[in-house]
């Protein structure tokens, strides 16, 4: 299984997590996926954290099916109570999926693989099974999307960025912020394409990578 650190996150008396970062990027990676998402199918969120974004998601693209998931079974909890409280037609039930192990999802299945926020609370050997889990789960053309914060070769863009990366591998030395070169190459390595890099706020990007 990969490790991986849960983030904080209030919890209200309905069972739903409300994370504060969440709350700060959905509305930019809404404006960002209008142009990486596939116009119709299905997307699979891998390490869906509260639920909070499964649920905006799948309001702001309705042609879309989102099935969310998650490997704590707290943040599962989560999610199904975004779900219950959204009444989304187009919001699936969490599934369980260790990226590190294998996805119970149908091979070619899906249209699109989203990550948000996860790579930097992994350890760097969890890069290799992510992107071969999505490339088998992608029919041919499906995009698989990565959002985060990342090093630019070894440099940081900012010194909230060290601090932050700092402070996270004070608590696993295994984890932390990723070069974006080394997350391509893991992509590529997998048989992804590399279709887009796209700026975001806070420094962070928005990786897209096609299946062939």
């Amino acid at each position: 299984m990969a490790r991986h650190i849960v983030q904080e996150a209030a919890e209200a008396t309905d069972g739903r997590r409300t994370a504060p970062a969440a709350l700060r990027n959905a509305g930019p990676l809404i404006a960002a996926l209008q142009a990486r998402l596939p116009s119709q199918g299905r997307v699979l969120e891998v390490a869906s954290g509260t639920g909070q974004h499964a649920a905006a998601f799948a309001a702001a693209f309705p042609a879309l099916s989102w099935t969310p998931s998650d490997v704590d079974p707290g943040q599962r909890d989560s999610i199904a109570a975004w779900r219950r409280a959204s009444g989304l037609a187009n919001l699936d039930a969490p599934l369980a999926i260790d990226i590190a192990a294998p996805w119970p999802v149908p091979p070619r299945s899906v249209q699109a693989v989203l990550a948000i926020n996860l790579l930097h609370l992994v350890p760097g050997t969890a890069l290799p099974p992510l992107f071969e889990g999505a490339r088998a789960a992608l029919e041919g053309g499906g995009r698989m999307i990565v959002y985060g914060p990342f090093l630019r070769g070894a440099v940081y863009a900012s010194e909230g960025d060290r601090d932050f990366d700092a402070a996270l591998r004070a608590r696993d030395p295994a984890i932390g912020y990723k070069p974006v070169e080394a997350v391509s190459g893991a992509a590529r390595a997998a048989g992804l394409s590399p279709v887009a890099t796209d700026a975001m706020p806070a420094n962070n990007l928005l990786l897209t990578f096609a299946a062939p």
